[in-house]
């Protein structure tokens, strides 16, 4: 079999210990134009917090010269490429992932790159890495593992639940109108991704009741893997935790919590099989 290497974007967590097993594309975030942070300058999660509590953050997708060099270190090693990526409608990373490829490809012909739209994002792309990654460790060769990984994309589902719809409306993740349902009075409501999309799953009345229809959606079928996703709040992250028998959590990285804010918690959930 020849190897391959698995990457992925700064918008996809993996649980411990599997983060060092895949290639990181980051992703850049700032609050000043002049101090841009991602791979080489980074902030602490408290001090991102800090500065989101009073100001926006601004995000962008991978840097198509820096994902170029690091194929091409892979490819000139005689390796194949295996890229998930967050899904292409919430960020232009999988297109720039895409056009890197297609220009890498004529380049390379004896080697092979598959970049993958994963239609979700933190730990639910990140449970297709790990697929990626066990199904690597039991021989099988990178077109088999490609389909095998597009195949359970459909398997994937992410539910979440935020206390301020202000940082998704800012960041163009949810409608205006659909940020007016936060508004409403003690109304929380349950969120999901849909064809790689957020939408709303379900409206409820207050906090503890979205968590446990968070609660209900992991107990509705038998999974494959379930995980909890810890944002800025430890009492929210530990109450949802509390009510869903996670196999593994994973902290949101700071591209996607500066779109949701530190108020979120939820679960990424791969199911065993399609409803």
């Amino acid at each position: 079999m020849k190897e391959y290497v698995i990457f992925t974007d700064g918008d996809v967590d993996l649980p411990s210990p599997y983060e060092k097993e895949v290639s990181l594309l980051p992703q850049y975030y700032y609050f000043d134009e002049n101090m841009i942070y991602g791979d080489e300058q980074v902030l602490s999660r408290e001090a991102f917090f800090e500065q989101l509590r009073s100001r926006r953050a601004y995000t962008a997708g991978v840097n198509p010269d820096f994902t170029r060099r690091r194929f091409e270190e892979v490819l000139g090693a005689g390796k194949d490429v295996l890229c998930i990526a967050v899904s292409s409608a919430l960020s232009g990373s999988y297109s720039t992932i895409c056009m890197v490829a297609d220009e890498l490809r004529p380049l390379y012909p004896e080697s092979r790159i598959e970049v993958i739209d994963s239609l979700s994002a933190t730990l639910g792309s990140g449970f297709l890495c790990v697929d990626a990654i066990e199904l690597r460790g039991r021989g099988l060769p990178l077109a088999e593992t490609a389909d095998e990984i597009r195949r359970r994309v459909g398997l994937i589902d992410v539910y979440f639940v935020v206390d301020d719809f202000k940082y998704l409306v800012q960041g163009g993740r949810v409608s205006p109108s659909v940020g007016k349902i936060g508004d409403i009075l003690d109304i929380k409501v349950t969120l999901t991704i849909t064809e790689g999309r957020i939408v709303p799953y379900k409206k409820n009345r207050g906090i503890n009741a979205a968590l446990r229809n968070i609660q209900q959606i992991s107990q509705s079928r038998e999974t494959a893997r379930l995980g909890s996703i810890y944002v800025g709040n430890q009492a929210l992250f530990e109450k949802c935790r509390s009510l869903v028998q996670s196999d593994c959590q994973a902290s949101l990285n700071l591209i996607v919590a500066s779109h949701v804010g530190p108020n979120t918690t939820g679960i990424a959930i791969e199911w065993a099989q399609k409803a």
